[in-house]
């Protein structure tokens, strides 16, 4: 009797580890992606791979927080009024800051956090990320 309740409770712990297993598997194929817009306006932003295509707007003064799939997109922004066009590694979690649209960005930011200053950029309108996502 004490063989058979072995089996069965081993049998159960299987099934239990293999479900937890695919379920964590199955969660690191997306990303979280947060935006924080400090400009007086509204950003936009698209996102375009051959497999998955987003299309995400902040409001002016507010963050956001976005689940998306892993991949490097091709990307439109807007804002200040200016559209650019480049690519964005979302492989790993990224923090994109949109500074105000007159002055400079303030500081580099953080490890995973790139600040958007569109019109200080060393490239005229092209978007100008201060800080390498490692």
């Amino acid at each position: 009797m004490n063989k058979k309740l072995l089996i069965f409770a081993g049998l159960v712990l299987l099934v239990i580890l293999s479900v937890a297993t695919v379920i964590a598997v199955a969660k690191t194929d997306l990303v979280r992606f947060e935006v924080i817009n400090k400009t007086d306006e509204p950003v936009s932003i698209s996102l375009v791979d051959e497999s998955a295509f987003y299309y995400l707007t902040v409001a002016a003064g507010e963050t956001k927080i976005f689940t998306v799939e892993r991949l490097v997109y091709d990307t439109t922004i807007w804002s200040c009024g200016l559209t650019d066009t480049g690519t964005v590694d979302l492989e790993t979690y990224l923090k994109l800051v949109f500074t105000k649209c007159d002055g400079k960005a303030p500081n580099k930011g953080e490890r995973s956090m790139e600040k958007v200053h569109i019109d200080d950029a060393p490239y005229g309108v092209d978007m100008h990320f201060e800080y390498a996502n490692d």
